[in-house]
């Protein structure tokens, strides 16, 4: 399971943990699928960003046991700024044509809360819908003017263009 960040959630982190340039890119990875791969449905929707190795989706840094970088004895260590796919987990929006669909994430089955409590209605779905859609078309945008900004793309640039861009207030 891959924990794809976008520009906001990377943002939190760099602000939210105090890290510098060199400290958040320790704790991302940038995948790159080869031509021959498919793209997993997590990852359908999920901009590309150009780096120096080629197109790679950002998340967050697999541990040893392919455990997230940040989960400690099975405990989030950074719940409260963590990533849009795990706030909205398990479930999984995209917006198409207009259209708003949902559904599980294929490892729904670690979610603990699943089939306990009350049972969520289409409104509150939708209405759950609205912050992961919305801030998965700005990442697209983000990414979209980095891709097409300059000609030496790269991880650690991406960075550092989010991070300046953010301190301008753009």
């Amino acid at each position: 399971m891959i924990v794809t960040v976008t520009a906001s959630d990377i943002l939190k982190l760099v602000f939210g943990l105090g890290l510098n340039e060199d400290d958040i890119l320790r704790a991302l990875d940038f995948y790159i699928l080869n031509d021959d791969q498919l793209i997993p449905n997590g990852l359908r929707d999920i901009p590309k960003v150009k780096t120096e190795r080629g197109f790679a989706y950002v998340a967050l840094k697999k541990m040893e046991g392919y455990s997230c970088i940040f989960l400690k004895d099975d405990l989030c260590m950074i719940h409260p700024l963590r990533p849009m796919v795990c706030s909205s987990f398990p479930f999984v929006f995209s917006e198409h044509d207009g259209s708003i669909s949902w559904s599980l994430h294929v490892k729904q089955e670690i979610c603990p809360g699943i089939g306990e409590g009350e049972i969520i209605t289409d409104e509150l779905l939708l209405e759950m819908s609205e912050e992961p859609i919305d801030e998965l078309a700005t990442f697209a945008k983000i990414v979209n003017i980095w891709n097409d900004s300059c000609e030496a793309h790269s991880a650690s640039g991406f960075i550092r263009f989010l991070i300046e861009k953010s301190s301008k207030g753009t």
